[in-house]
């Protein structure tokens, strides 16, 4: 296995070489997406960084969302002979140790079967596993952005990711689509990744529940609302509407009252996510 690895970056934080080092001894190249307007490799807090040779830093000096980006890994992937690329987000990691299970595991498993593999997720914020933890492989509908393998051939069969989605949903609707291809996404439930949904902060009471708002900013807000309809005409079987709009618009409109800043922005977004769902808009909001 001939593993690229690549992650996008958008004013990271000054974590970004430690979380890097979880996997970068098993890759065999990284490559630094940087999507944080008016960026630059010099930015970035890479101090620390154990296999610095390995890193190349790409990008255009603008956000050009995470559909773009992977797209380019995949490009470069095809052209220097990878066999695998393996995508991540900016603050996820493994602890010691993991990710070398983790492509243990791919090996073992069957590195050149024709599926996408996935891990288990550790919500930092909820300090529990996504997946309840145990030492099997299960078939899974769909992977996020962060941890997932995919072999660099099913690009060829499959197409490249959705970049009209910009940002929500584009890791969910590549995986549905290879499932209407015979490709199955499997998830390795012992091997977990430390991450975290959106931006959790602070748990509150509501109504004697506790509640856990996910206070996206406005930007990713629009998407949110957006592509869920969007995807949902799409993929009927995979994604159910009504519980997608519950969560990301409903519930999102008292959050925000309650909790949240920013509010009139927001509440613009959540309009603005709707109506362009609605119209079936695709890429980036405002253009």
């Amino acid at each position: 296995m001939r593993l690229l690895a690549v992650v996008v970056l958008y004013h990271p934080g000054k974590d970004l070489a430690g979380n890097i080092n979880s996997y970068l001894s098993q890759a065999d190249r990284l490559l630094l997406w940087d999507n944080t307007p008016g960026g630059g490799k010099e930015q970035l807090p890479l101090s620390g960084v154990t296999h610095p040779e390995r890193l190349e830093y790409r990008g255009c000096g603008r956000n050009v969302g995470i559909g773009t980006a992977l797209n380019d890994a995949v490009a470069y992937a095809r052209e220097h002979g990878y066999t695998h690329l393996l995508t991540l987000d900016q603050d996820s990691y493994f602890l010691p140790g993991v990710f070398r299970d983790y492509t243990a595991a791919i090996r073992s498993y069957g590195e050149e079967k024709r599926v996408i593999f996935s891990v288990n997720y550790f919500i930092k914020s909820q300090q529990a596993p996504f997946y309840p933890v145990a030492d099997r492989v299960d078939e899974v509908s769909s992977a996020m952005t962060s941890g997932t393998v995919y072999p660099v051939g099913l690009f060829e069969e499959l197409g490249v990711f959705m970049e009209e989605l910009f940002v929500w949903g584009i890791d969910c609707e590549y995986c549905w689509r290879a499932a209407r291809k015979g490709v199955r996404t499997v998830c390795f439930k012992n091997i977990l990744l430390q991450h975290d949904l959106g931006y959790q902060k602070k748990k509150h009471r509501l109504l004697g529940k506790e509640v856990f708002p996910n206070e996206y900013p406005p930007a990713r807000t629009y998407y949110n609302v957006r592509n869920g309809m969007v995807l949902h005409r799409l993929y009927p079987e995979s994604l159910n509407l009504k519980a997608h709009l519950r969560y990301h618009l409903y519930k999102r409109i008292v959050f925000v009252l309650l909790y949240e800043k920013q509010k009139i922005a927001k509440w613009k977004a959540l309009w603005d996510g709707y109506r362009d769902g609605k119209r079936g808009k695709l890429g980036e909001r405002g253009q």
